[in-house]
């Protein structure tokens, strides 16, 4: 089957016009954002103290894992043309279900075989809400969300904010630990759902099909291809690498923390890292590279106004203001075009 053009529709023959990729307008952005990175890096190296070191590059790196994975999952989602603003909520979910049954004494391969049926369940009903019962995507993961919240604190943690994970358990320990002499495991399991989303949106039919709905989700249903079983995929997908990512959080900190999902700041910064690295939220375009850019720049950016003692307050000004600005430079480097307007919203 003839993929769907990765750049939207009409782009293929533009691109080959370009005596560069730079030179094309939709890798504007990419460019900026990279010459953006390097900038703070340069910048970050030379006026911040700790900054470029061995040991920091690796503070860096573990704690983009968990941000790497989760826009794995929602990357997937917006190319498609969809969202989800229950990826944080099934995140702690999982976390606090594989919590749950180490404590209750099962071992590591039974906990996350339980915990990974149930938020496979999960993403099932966010699918089947968005596919078959036709909700709109924001909606329907937003109540998903909220129920899922509301449920978990009720009923595992008796109306309180954090569940301690036991450090001392192996099936704990054994997500902190290295697999490699230098090699985290959560670096690992990073560098796995970025290997995996590479594969789902590149090497499979799916993937065509995924690029197909975010193009024009109407013409791609009316031509036969099996939107809703796709859309299955995607918000399963999203359900599988929010739990990824809450096992790296939880075991790194040693505590299920609800106010994640609460304060929203984790949920900002995915769909941050998304917009930055080029991927549009009318979905159609993106892939491994955008995602990999986007995280390069918030984690860059994070860990040097932390070690600048900047606080949280002041980030989340400064990180609005660079989404802000992404947004306004997508729309104006990628206008609206007829069909992407007749085409639906999220």
């Amino acid at each position: 089957m003839a993929g769907p053009d990765r750049h939207g529709s009409g782009a293929v023959s533009e691109q080959r016009l370009s005596l560069a990729p730079w030179k094309d307008r939709r890798n504007l952005l990419a460019l900026v954002v990279s010459m953006v990175t390097l900038a703070l890096i340069l910048v970050f190296s030379a006026t911040v103290q700790g900054f470029a070191t061995r040991g920091n590059l690796s503070v860096i790196l573990s704690n983009s894992a968990s941000l790497a994975i989760l826009s794995c999952g929602m990357a997937v989602v917006i190319i498609s043309r969809g969202l989800d603003l229950s990826i944080i909520a099934v995140m702690v979910a999982g976390a606090t279900t594989y919590a749950t049954c180490i404590e209750a004494g099962m071992g590591g391969g039974a906990a996350l075989v339980v915990t990974g049926l149930a938020i496979v369940a999960v993403g099932m009903i966010n699918a089947w809400l968005i596919a078959y019962a036709e909700l709109p995507a924001m909606l329907a993961t937003l109540a998903s969300a909220m129920a899922i919240t509301g449920l978990f604190r009720f009923a595992i943690l008796r109306g309180e904010f954090l569940l301690l994970l036991p450090k001392e358990n192996p099936a704990v320990q054994a997500l902190t630990s290295d697999l490699l002499p230098g090699l985290p495991v959560v670096t690992v399991m990073m560098l796995a759902a970025l290997a995996a989303t590479w594969v789902l949106l590149n090497r499979t039919v799916a993937g065509e099909i995924i690029y197909a709905m975010g193009d024009n989700f109407l013409a791609a249903r009316l031509s036969g291809l099996p939107v809703r079983s796709v859309t299955m995929l995607i918000y399963v997908w999203a359900a599988v690498m929010a739990l990824a990512a809450g096992l790296v959080v939880s075991s790194a900190s040693g505590a299920v923390d609800f106010r994640t999902v609460t304060n929203g700041t984790l949920l900002f910064d995915v769909i941050l890292v998304v917009v930055l690295g080029g991927i549009p939220l009318r979905g159609g375009r993106g892939g491994l590279a955008n995602i990999v850019l986007g995280v390069a720049l918030i984690a860059v950016l994070r860990n040097g106004m932390t070690l600048m003692n900047v606080t949280t307050q002041i980030q989340d000004v400064i990180k609005g203001l660079v989404l802000l600005a992404a947004i306004a430079a997508e729309n104006f480097l990628n206008p609206r075009d007829i069909e992407t307007d007749t085409a639906g919203d999220l």
